[in-house]
């Protein structure tokens, strides 16, 4: 691909491209059994990591989720709606995943749903936990500015993480959060059907 004047798109994993929310609640929540779904979602609305470092929150970040997450998510799909439009995003743009998730795991996903040749980069958690971070990496490295970037997550903590690096977010309502908690951050636009996103992106970055 010739990256030369591209725009980036920047895509969460988890709840944008795959439906795993219950997947990754259910392992954190086998061993802390008080830890309700929603107490769950609420981690997200900043840095995951950031959320389970606080004095008296659940420690969900456990060594053996990324094998257990990897064993659940065998039959999960990325839904054929959002494969074409990752195939036809990758013609006129750099696509980027920056996610929570380890970078083996995604891969592995990518690749059987035969997508991952439509990403440059695939930054996960082992790469760097701090989604800002990674951001401002991805900025540099491809010397863009951040107005010719969006990121398509579906927390609000992502919403936050891309505003501080200038960049706008697009939030999709068929993940983590729903349109009324994601309503609060105020992203660029609020995406409710899968069939509305190239679009969206399209006139976000025109």
């Amino acid at each position: 691909m010739n990256l030369e004047n591209k725009k980036l798109v920047l895509f969460d994993f988890d709840g944008v491209l795959v439906d795993t929310l219950l997947v990754c609640y259910s392992i954190n929540a086998e061993i802390h059994e008080n830890l309700s779904l929603e107490e769950y979602k609420t981690f997200f609305l900043g840095n995951i990591y950031s959320a389970i470092r606080k004095d008296g929150t659940p420690k969900i970040s456990l060594p053996e989720f990324p094998e257990l997450y990897e064993l659940r998510t065998r039959e999960i799909i990325i839904p054929e709606i959002l494969k074409s439009i990752l195939k036809e995003l990758s013609d006129s743009y750099i696509l980027i995943v920056i996610s929570s998730t380890h970078t083996k795991q995604i891969k592995k996903i990518l690749e059987r749903e035969n997508v991952l040749e439509c990403f440059t980069d695939i930054l996960g958690s082992d790469v760097e936990r701090n989604k800002v971070i990674k951001i401002n990496s991805a900025l540099e490295k491809y010397n863009i500015s951040s107005k010719d970037v969006v990121f398509i997550t579906d927390t609000v903590g992502d919403v936050k993480e891309a505003r501080e690096c200038g960049v706008e977010a697009i939030a999709v309502t068929w993940g983590f959060h729903d349109k009324e908690t994601l309503e609060k951050v105020n992203p660029i636009a609020i995406v409710d059907d899968p069939k509305n996103l190239l679009k969206i992106i399209n006139k976000v970055l025109e």
